[in-house]
């Protein structure tokens, strides 16, 4: 298994790499924006080409760059659907710009229309996206989310759900799962002993596929949530 960390772009975003090195990490995940902000940054191709420069001087390790948390491509609320698919159109451009290798999504929360259709929202938004970022080398990855008040994705089913409205082939070339241990654990899969390990890993492989799975969020949890696992 390759590990790593998540670290601070702090002073800059190629500094996250040099700071990962430094701790020996062999992956890296980064937010190349503010997480809790709309505004996007300028990408010069100074700071491409120093992004770059210490990509390759860290050896080229696997980068992930994980999605603004305001991002919802399950709203019902057109406005902010808009901004959210244009937020998620701009990362992954941005990633592939600068040679990230994974775009790491929440896919968000249908605020009360019902389980169905967010699902539906969520896949038809993110076609619209892959539509739009044709060429781009970056893939996204659902990752499954703990499932508080009507966030999507925290059952394999619901995760299945959007590859089924998205399709095999974009998916299969173009998307993938980030497996969060904590999100998991909360929503009700126990994974904290073989058995339900085990278990759980076979539910993965039925109903996503494990040649989906991209990467791990190696995370704790404080508060295990299973008894709220929906039915």
């Amino acid at each position: 298994m390759i590990t790593g960390a998540h670290q601070s772009v702090a002073g800059g975003l190629h500094l996250a790499l040099e700071r990962a090195k430094h701790d020996g990490c062999a992956a890296l995940q980064v937010f190349t924006k503010n997480s809790n902000q709309w505004r996007e940054p300028e990408l010069t191709p100074e700071k491409v080409a120093a992004f770059r420069a210490a990509h390759s001087n860290a050896g080229n390790i696997p980068v992930l760059a994980h999605v603004s948390y305001l991002v919802n491509l399950g709203t019902g609320d057109e406005a902010l659907l808009k901004r959210s698919k244009d937020a998620l159109v701009a990362e992954v451009t941005r990633s592939s710009e600068l040679g990230i290798a994974f775009v790491v999504l929440h896919p968000g929360a249908h605020n009360g229309v019902g389980e169905e259709i967010g699902i539906a929202r969520v896949a038809e938004s993110l076609q619209e996206v892959l539509e739009r970022t044709k060429g781009a080398s970056a893939r996204i990855l659902i990752e499954n989310t703990a499932g508080q008040g009507t966030s999507l994705g925290c059952r394999f089913e619901q995760i299945a759900g959007i590859f089924e409205g998205i399709g095999a082939g974009d998916v299969d070339e173009r998307m993938g799962v980030c497996f969060d241990t904590q999100h998991a654990f909360a929503s009700g899969y126990d994974i904290a002993n073989d058995k339900g390990y085990d278990k759980t890993f076979e539910e993965f492989e039925e109903k996503i596929g494990l040649s989906r799975l991209r990467a791990f969020h190696l995370n704790d949890s404080k508060k295990p949530l299973a008894s709220r696992r929906p039915s």
